[in-house]
């Protein structure tokens, strides 16, 4: 396998409340969650513990979106991770249309998606403006969730167990990267394995660094910008060939001209409120590349095909 192929926040209400106005804002939205190309997308919300206990000593509740397909269950399933903004707008308070449009595209395969909500169980809205070294939330906490989600998901008799992928974007890119790591904790503990994983455009600078080694049990695919100046490429290019050399099935994909964001609807703009950017005060750029992300869709249809059906 070749290397490389070219191609400000809120603090969370109290539990109940909170998911009460999420669960009304849902249904009131119900046409925002719909893509342009398909009929509207509606989640059905749901709760289930983390692997992580977070700042007590019992299991983390987190909530979830579960989008099912219209095939007869059970079906195979992917576990959806959002990046540093959340999975929620703040301005809306629904799921970013990205990842709707992402678990319609799946759902139109026949998957179940289960969108995890990292963020708003612990009280934090976004971390995107948090400098790295003052965010409370890391990526174990996201793997532990991740595992959390599978173990639930396995639990469900409409799911078809042991057929579940990972997807994440962004800073879940980087937890949808990790929970493939045969080294990490979340791994050893669970007992259980996802079936495949898609990051795009990850920060893999801490996983191509870290000791031991990242060691993939099992299929990766990495998806990134050319152009990328929020979470830069080539950590992700490292980590790929290291692994292939090790002939672990991690594939790296990158989309010539593409910046963060390359599969959002909106046009590309220089973010300056960002302090982890390369470029620092000078901000990053973020927004779509209409080929980059045609052919990333084109990817994620064929990757998941060949190892969740």
């Amino acid at each position: 396998m070749d290397a490389e192929q070219t191609a400000s926040g809120f603090t969370r209400r109290s539990g109940s409340r909170f998911r009460g106005l999420i669960a009304a804002a849902l249904v009131l939205g119900g046409t925002m969650l719909g893509v342009a190309q398909g009929e509207p997308v509606q989640p059905e919300q749901l709760s289930f513990p983390s692997l992580d206990t977070w700042k007590g000593d019992q299991a983390l509740t987190l909530d979830g979106y579960l989008f099912k397909p219209a095939a007869q269950a059970p079906f195979p399933a992917v576990v959806m991770f959002h990046g540093c903004a959340g999975a929620l707008s703040a301005k809306t308070g629904r799921i970013t249309p990205r990842f709707t449009k992402m678990a319609q595209l799946l759902n139109e395969m026949g998957y179940a998606v289960l969108m995890v909500d990292s963020f708003n169980p612990r009280g934090v809205s976004q971390i995107c403006t948090t400098p790295l070294a003052d965010r409370d939330i890391k990526n174990r906490h996201r793997v532990l969730d991740a595992y959390g989600a599978l173990q639930y998901l396995n639990s469900r008799s409409d799911i078809v167990r042991n057929k579940i992928g990972a997807i994440g974007f962004s800073h879940g890119g980087s937890g949808a990267l990790s929970v493939m790591d045969a080294t990490s904790e979340a791994y050893r503990r669970s007992g259980q394995q996802f079936a495949a994983a898609v990051a795009l455009y990850p920060g893999c600078g801490w996983q191509s660094r870290k000791r031991p080694e990242f060691s993939a049990y099992g299929p990766l695919l990495i998806l990134a910008g050319e152009k990328d100046d929020w979470t830069p490429v080539e950590p992700c290019r490292e980590l790929a060939t290291r692994s292939q050399q090790r002939n672990e099935p991690v594939e790296l994909r990158v989309y010539e001209g593409a910046y963060h964001a390359f599969d959002s609807d909106n046009e590309v703009y220089v973010r300056k409120n960002v302090p982890n950017g390369v470029n620092g005060e000078a901000g990053v750029h973020v927004g779509a590349n209409p080929a980059a992300r045609e052919a990333a869709y084109e990817r994620i249809r064929g990757f998941f095909r060949d190892h969740l059906s």
